[in-house]
């Protein structure tokens, strides 16, 4: 039987060959599916392919990932019709759809739905704990890439620079990058939770719905992030 995940950005466990892709290749691919939408209209279309080909080597259906999309589709059409509209006060046609701006509006929304998308299916197939430790194998190649770049130059800012590096504890940078992406799972969950018990109350549902669960799940994520603040603080690691 197929694991079944209702909440978005959940892990899902598996052993497909996304799963086993070591987690650096998994977020270069990440940022570059990310990006490549914003960039061109050719590249939302080779960035929907290798999504949906990521989706079918993970055996996840592709209107899985789409899962709490709802808020993004509405900036997307909000955006896409703020562009296409444009206001005429001086002539007699009080507005009128300017195409240029419709399909800027258009390949915007399609970006940010690629991107959301993307996002899921990387925390689909990977753990935070594969991803943290890629981040940091990153973290020390850069700094010895640095180190030797500097060290070329022979120059007394350099060694400096290069007896500051070997000093500096390493962990910083790839353990404030992983937490930054492991809140965005943790945001869906509490967001989950925080709705199952509004309906739970028979709450009103559209924009009111939003507007009331919004307070509640910053402040929640605003404790969360001063709880894992003070937990690291106690075990003397800073970022």
């Amino acid at each position: 039987m197929a694991y079944q995940v209702t909440t978005p950005y959940a892990y899902r466990p598996g052993s497909t060959f996304l799963h086993r892709l070591p987690a650096g290749i998994k977020l270069l691919g990440f940022f570059f599916i990310s990006i490549t939408p914003f960039i061109s209209g050719p590249g939302s279309l080779l960035s929907a392919l290798l999504l949906i080909m990521g989706a079918a080597s993970a055996k996840i259906h592709p209107r899985e990932l789409l899962r709490g999309s709802g808020p993004i589709v509405t900036m997307a059409v909000f955006v896409t019709a703020f562009r296409s509209f444009r206001f005429n006060v001086s002539e007699s046609v009080l507005f009128e759809i300017s195409r240029s701006g419709f399909i800027a509006g258009i390949l915007f929304g399609t970006g940010l739905m690629l991107s959301f998308s993307t996002g899921s299916l990387l925390f689909s197939v990977t753990t935070m704990m594969e991803l943290r430790d890629s981040l940091g194998k990153a973290e020390t190649v850069l700094k010895m890439f640095l180190i030797r770049i500097l060290v070329k130059t022979g120059r007394p800012w350099a060694m400096t620079l290069v007896r500051g590096l070997e000093a500096a504890k390493l962990g910083g940078l790839s353990l404030g990058i992983s937490l930054m992406l492991g809140f965005l799972p943790r945001f869906f969950e509490i967001w989950e939770d925080t709705d199952a018990a509004y309906r739970a109350r028979s709450g009103k549902k559209g924009i009111p719905k939003i507007c009331f669960l919004i307070p509640l799940v910053t402040e929640r994520m605003i404790e969360i992030a001063m709880e894992t603040a003070a937990a690291l603080e106690s075990r003397g690691m800073t970022l």
